[in-house]
């Protein structure tokens, strides 16, 4: 049976990690614009997590976001995250894994410090909150838990190699535990290039140092629209929006449960290039 577009995800309870601002803000708001009920995580961005909060609001759905800071890199807060939602909530129905590092440094130039920070955010974090909302999920006979990997898979940044081999992992961890929590969770992945553009130019730097061509439509903020083509090798491809990347998620969200342990790409091409 169809569901309108602002009840598709009524009685879902759903924590989005990393999500006070920027992309993970867009991703939980669209969830809770379609009728979810939506946990924002963050670390010390109180500020950027009330202004979403206010968007929310102002958009006629501000009684379905809260707002909950824990460092999902300590496992026992990210549990003690995870029981208060079930707490609030009585359930726990999806948990999307958005929270990432992103902080160029030469391999050669890498410390300890820098590795654990990026290993923690990107895989180990991911590991045991998926493990409390495991726990939780299959003693309720169902939930989802989803990744965003980014083009960690197919692609080689020499300045980002905790972050590749992070994500890497963490795909495999979602391929893993699609078997492992079957079948009463499942658990799946999405690889998309750049969707949102960083503040300080960071991300469109590097691209452009590989030899694309990313066109740009200016700053990013929760409403602007991305880059619309990027040329690579003298091809020209469609570039990635939020948009997409929140159409594709919600398509895994309420997937049939067959779709499991799966990746999808949405990359408009270019792992073939």
């Amino acid at each position: 049976m169809s569901r309108s577009a602002a009840s598709r995800f009524d009685g879902t309870v759903m924590l989005v990690t990393g999500s006070a601002e920027r992309a993970g803000a867009r991703i939980a708001l669209g969830f809770a614009e379609a009728g979810a009920t939506v946990y924002l995580n963050h670390v010390g961005q109180a500020t950027q997590a009330a202004a979403t909060i206010d968007a929310a609001k102002e958009a006629g759905y501000g009684d379905r976001v809260s707002v909950i800071e824990a460092d999902i890199t300590d496992a026992a807060a990210g549990a003690a995250m995870v029981d208060r939602i079930v707490s609030e909530q009585g359930r726990l129905d999806l948990l999307l894994h958005n929270a990432s590092t992103f902080r160029p440094v030469p391999f050669l130039q890498l410390t300890e410090g820098e590795f654990d920070s990026s290993i923690g955010v990107n895989l180990r974090g991911p590991f045991f909150l998926s493990q409390a909302a495991g726990r939780v999920m299959t003693a309720q006979g169902s939930g989802r838990i989803l990744a965003i990997l980014g083009n960690s898979l197919s692609e080689v940044w020499p300045d980002l190699v905790p972050h590749i081999v992070g994500k890497t992992g963490l795909g495999r961890l979602m391929e893993q535990l699609a078997v492992t929590l079957s079948p009463a969770v499942q658990c799946n992945s999405i690889a998309p290039t750049q969707f949102f553009r960083s503040d300080d130019g960071v991300n469109d730097a590097l691209r452009i140092a590989r030899g694309e061509k990313p066109v740009s439509d200016g700053a990013a903020s929760l409403t602007t629209e991305p880059v619309l083509t990027t040329q690579i090798k003298g091809n020209v491809l469609r570039e990635t929006s939020i948009e997409d990347v929140i159409d594709v998620l919600m398509f895994l969200a309420d997937a049939p449960a067959s779709v499991n342990g799966v990746t999808i790409r949405i990359d408009g091409g270019r792992v073939h290039i």
